[in-house]
């Protein structure tokens, strides 16, 4: 018997528990995101506008975050459409987006959504 084998790639688990509770919504990637991409990460945090979130600095030791919330599932350019965690929902921090070996999930993520719980 011959046997084939076929490496496929999972989207990683952004949920670390299923509460069952979670509130998520829709959310519509804007466009411009895709200028340099074709996926925009499950886990990366989204504003209200459908961008990935910024944070901004106020002083030195104080930055704030425009996320209103999670992306649930890999959004990929052909469809942009995903889904985004508001609130009740405990997520897995280490599953979540690296850029240049620092996380996506910051401190001001972190104030800005403070009905979901970052493990």
């Amino acid at each position: 018997m011959i046997y084939n084998s076929n490496a496929v790639e999972m989207t990683k688990e952004i949920l670390k528990r299923k509460l069952g509770a979670e509130y998520m919504v829709p959310v519509t990637i804007a466009s411009t995101e895709f200028a340099y991409t074709d996926v925009i990460a499950a886990g990366t945090p989204i504003a209200a506008d459908g961008t990935v979130a910024e944070d901004t600095v106020v002083d030195e030791y104080t930055s704030t975050s425009n996320a209103v919330g999670i992306l649930l599932n890999d959004v990929y350019v052909t469809n942009p459409n995903g889904s985004l965690i508001k609130a009740f929902a405990v997520v897995n921090s280490a599953n979540c987006p690296v850029v240049s070996t620092v996380s996506v999930i910051t401190d001001a993520v972190k104030a800005a959504l403070p009905l979901i719980v970052f493990e």
